[in-house]
């Protein structure tokens, strides 16, 4: 274990001091934070630059920045079409997502499931993005803490209450203005974590050429495959379909991600803070994926997994930190900073989130005559209850050991549902809440089924070996001695896959069991619309009124005025065209 310096620490300080800072400034300047609309939204003035360096900081956390290095490292490089998946969001999001949000006017998301199903929908919407975001905000300050535990020997409980109550102060104190302009700072201290890893990387293996060099001599040459298999952990269509999708449920349909867009002066400027921290997102990916091949090069014959010196998979970033610049002080403290920055753009994004969702869609709900000075008080207590909670799910995490990756898998089969519902509402207007209910329900028991098979009858990994055959090591008589020429295999969730084929007298419906993790989102959220849909036209009657058009997606409306007259799916454009979110239901000519 190697330990910090005292520079390093005071580098981490001042990292976490300016982050606090910025949102002190926002707290005294301008109207003080002293408005709903400019906590919640920033008075709608942002610049859509810093909101797209948001929205890529935001959902890149602390589980990206150790975890993807990680992943190409155990898996080999094919997960780099991570960074072109971003073409489906990209397009999704921009187009139909966004000026849907924009021009209605909303500050929580789930304000819309309101006005198109109700409130049961609504609620139900609310109650998936709460657990969701409750739990994974304390696997994300709990997850880089423990490994930065494990390999630098930092503590534990200093790192979960360093990021928690950090994040907590600046978010109550300057709102979304400070959550936005804090992500900008760390966005670049993330940025720097990765570059300074990968340049010390090529330069000690004898450069960038060197690194493709050694992991194809290595057998991790694959950077494509089309094999269409659907239990190939990471093909190039289960990674390009797979978690494009997954990536247009938490950019397009999730709170952290689509308040930010809100923020915007205008619906041009949010599709394109949208648009470019899409694209922005997949460069930072692709970075990622390098900085794990760069990782593999630069421990090439000496795997610090295999050889003990580490115990799990994303160690590995915070244990190349300090190995490569343990004699740099505070180059270490830097470095670990990044891991700092990844978690804290997403706490608190987390806790800005929780905090819109439930001013808008309870308090104003049940109390809508509260003054908006009150209302903004209240929402500053309710941030600071969601960051103390944040601390206790991080505490509580390292309580539940290997229960944390089994739940958080089980909360990551919500998003598919959640895009479905989303969905159901934006593209299919008679689509009803009966439908939508049944559709989501339908799906996360699927979803669930689906991943606890998983766990009894785990999947067979074929991954690329990892060597110990160079690794030099002193023994009890000062004697240098080498390992044997070992390989071995490693997977980054052990309990959710096999090292040896299965056996032949598992059952056949194992099989399916062993269906990419990937495929989860796009078939839980196939099953809602397809459900949603179906149980809709069961349901419907002819009394039913029509859906209005400011709730169905703009491209959406575009494409039905395009259909003979005949088949013309009928919308309400009986609209007040003052009134402030309606939209002009007219084809264009």
């Amino acid at each position: 274990m190697a330990y910090l310096s005292a520079l390093d620490y005071v580098v981490l300080v001042l990292f976490l001091l300016f982050s606090g800072l910025v949102g002190l400034y926002h707290g005294c300047t301008g109207d003080r934070q002293r408005s709903a609309k400019e906590y919640l939204l920033a008075n709608r003035n942002m610049h859509p630059i810093p909101v797209a360096i948001s929205v890529v900081v935001s959902v890149l956390s602390a589980v990206t920045y150790l975890g993807t290095p990680a992943e190409v490292y155990i898996h080999g490089p094919q997960y780099w079409v991570i960074s072109i998946s971003k073409v489906i969001p990209a397009y999704v999001v921009v187009f139909a997502f966004c000026p849907l949000f924009y021009q209605l006017g909303v500050t929580s998301i789930y304000e819309y499931l309101d006005m198109r199903f109700g409130k049961a929908v609504c609620f139900v919407g609310v109650a998936i993005n709460f657990i969701y975001l409750i739990i994974f905000m304390g696997i994300v300050v709990y997850a880089p803490a423990l490994a930065l535990n494990a390999v630098t020997g930092m503590s534990l409980a200093w790192s979960i209450l360093a990021v928690g109550v950090v994040c907590t102060f600046y978010t109550t104190i300057g709102g979304i203005s400070a959550v936005v302009w804090t992500d900008v700072f760390q966005s670049v201290i993330m940025l720097t974590g990765f570059l300074v890893t990968i340049i010390a990387c090529c330069v000690n293996v004898g450069g960038f050429l060197e690194v493709f060099r050694i992991n194809i001599e290595d057998g991790r040459g694959t950077f494509f495959d089309f094999r269409l298999n659907p239990t190939i952990r990471h093909s190039f269509w289960s990674v390009f379909i797979g978690i494009g999708v997954l990536a247009t449920s938490y950019i397009g349909t999730n709170q952290i991600i689509v308040q930010r867009y809100m923020t915007c002066r205008s619906l041009k400027e949010s599709q394109l803070a949208a648009g470019l921290g899409t694209v922005l997102m997949g460069t930072v990916e692709l970075i990622a994926a390098f900085a794990g091949m760069c990782l593999y090069a630069y421990f090439a014959g000496c795997d610090p997994l295999t050889s003990g010196q580490i115990s799990r998979a994303d160690q590995l970033m915070a244990y190349i930190m300090v190995d490569l610049f343990q004699k740099a002080p505070g180059v270490a403290g830097l470095l670990i900073s990044a891991a700092f920055s990844a978690s804290l753009s997403t706490v608190s994004s987390g806790v800005n989130a929780l905090a819109t969702m439930t001013g808008q869609d309870f308090i104003r709900t049940f109390w809508p005559n509260m003054s908006d000075f009150k209302f903004t008080v209240i929402l500053k207590c309710i941030s600071i209850f969601f960051g103390l909670l944040c601390i206790v799910m991080a505490f509580l995490a390292s309580e539940l050991g290997s229960l944390v990756p089994i739940t958080m898998s089980l909360i990551g089969l919500m998003n598919g549902p959640v895009l479905g519902m989303f969905s159901l509402g934006a593209f299919f207007p008679r689509a009803n809440s009966k439908g939508a209910l049944l559709g989501v329900a339908s799906a996360i028991i699927i979803g669930a089924w689906c991943k606890i098979g998983s766990m009894v009858y785990p999947p067979y990994l074929t991954d690329p070996p990892l060597y110990v055959d160079r690794c030099v090591v002193a023994n009890t008589s000062d004697v240098m001695m080498v390992f044997d020429d070992v390989t071995t295999s490693y997977w980054s969730d052990p309990g959710t896959s096999l090292a040896t084929p299965p056996a032949d007298d598992i059952p056949g419906i194992a099989r399916f069991y062993a269906l990419s993790y990937a495929y989860y989102t796009p078939l839980t959220c196939f099953i809602t619309i397809v459900v949603g849909v179906l149980v809709s036209a069961l349901t419907a009657k002819s009394t039913d009124p029509p859906v209005p058009a400011k709730l169905i997606s703009p491209c959406v409306r575009q494409f039905y005025y395009c259909l003979p007259e005949g088949v013309r799916v009928i919308l309400d454009d009986k609209l007040d065209e003052d009134e402030p979110g309606d939209l002009d239901m007219k084809p264009r000519a």
